[in-house]
């Protein structure tokens, strides 16, 4: 019975002795893993595995034998096959280019307004007057004829348009290249508006404003700039009131960098903007004005009826749907209006 009983107590001891070793290791790892929280405290966390990681990864993985034996042996190998950019990138799109749409062209210069379902207008043009008003010698004389002549002008509507032929997968993978055409498209579509306003178009009839303007030679002032003031001048004594200049960019650059005698701009502005109005007037560009030249308007004489918008429309016909190519159209089609003879002049230099 009592070596029972010192069997029982030797068997306790020993349970007792165990527990107390695993309490003591238990205490040491949980001790090993503060010390490792707080030596990484504040680090950002990182996708890649430097030396150290690996070397403690590796001393884990050994951590129960060197609790026994107090020494062990640990080697880091080096990746045999290094990673590079070809076996993993990351590609991200560059973009597409395309010159912006501007606000470019004598279309900018005119007042708009909406003229929808109108294929054609039909308006009375001022060409002159016939007599002048006179002061009455004698009460009951015949008093002075005066009658104004008008021509009937009938301008039909204008279509301006231009398309590309595109993929459909281009269309749907890259919104960035549709976009791209769509602002090429439109620019084109200015530019050609541009061109036809100016110089007129043979079918539908439109003279162009150039052409209907009244030809004036300034035979007083070279400068662009003189000449407009007098171009102004002549135009307010004829009954207009003039408030757009149209210049070519290569005039209005000439104009703007113009240099006095000692060499400081005459514009006053170096550095600064370049202007947009020159003499209480509003300066409109056009690339299809001829250089050297001015176009004055009184802009309440004169319109452009927009019948259909600018409009960008994505379709297929016949065997592109078969093909999977679809066309982007852009088009607009407008009125344009010249009320009265001699609400333009196109003055030039002598």
């Amino acid at each position: 019975m009592s070596d029972a009983i010192l069997k029982a107590l030797d068997s306790v001891e020993k349970k007792m002795s165990d527990a107390a070793v695993d309490r003591a290791t238990f205490a040491d790892r949980l001790l090993q893993l503060e010390q490792s929280g707080s030596a990484h405290l504040g680090e950002r966390p990182s996708s890649t595995t430097g030396i150290g990681a690996e070397v403690v990864k590796a001393f884990r993985a050994s951590e129960e034998l060197f609790n026994k034996t107090r020494n062990v042996r640990l080697e880091i190998k080096a990746a045999g096959d290094p990673v590079t950019t070809a076996t993993g990138r990351t590609i991200v799109s560059g973009g597409v280019g395309a010159p912006g749409a501007n606000l470019l062209g004598i279309q900018n210069a005119l007042v708009t307004r909406p003229a929808s379902g109108t294929s054609a207008l039909e308006y009375s043009r001022y060409t002159g007057q016939q007599g002048a008003a006179a002061v009455q010698a004698v009460e009951g004389d015949t008093k002075s004829a005066l009658r104004p002549d008008h021509s009937l002008i009938v301008q039909s509507a204008i279509t301006i348009a231009g398309f590309t032929k595109l993929s459909r997968q281009s269309l749907s993978d890259s919104r960035e290249m549709a976009r791209a055409v769509e602002t090429v498209l439109m620019r084109s579509v200015n530019t050609a508006l541009d061109t036809m306003l100016v110089s007129g178009s043979a079918a539908p009839v439109f003279a162009g404003f150039s052409p209907l303007a009244t030809a004036y030679t300034s035979l007083l002032y070279p400068s662009l700039a003189d000449a407009t003031s007098e171009g102004v001048a002549s135009m307010q004594a004829a009954g207009f009131n003039p408030d757009v200049v149209v210049f070519n960019p290569a005039s209005w650059l000439t104009l703007s960098v113009a240099k006095a005698t000692d060499g400081s701009y005459l514009s006053g502005n170096y550095l600064g903007a370049m202007p947009s109005e020159m003499r209480g007037l509003r300066v409109v560009i056009s690339p299809a004005m001829a250089a050297g030249k001015i176009l004055l308007i009184d802009s309440s004489h004169s319109e452009l009826l927009i019948v259909d918008g600018y409009s960008i429309e994505v379709g297929t016909d016949g065997s592109d749907f078969t093909k999977n190519l679809a066309t982007l159209l852009c088009e607009v089609r407008v009125i344009p209006v010249f009320r009265t003879v001699g609400s333009a002049r196109l003055i030039t230099t002598a």
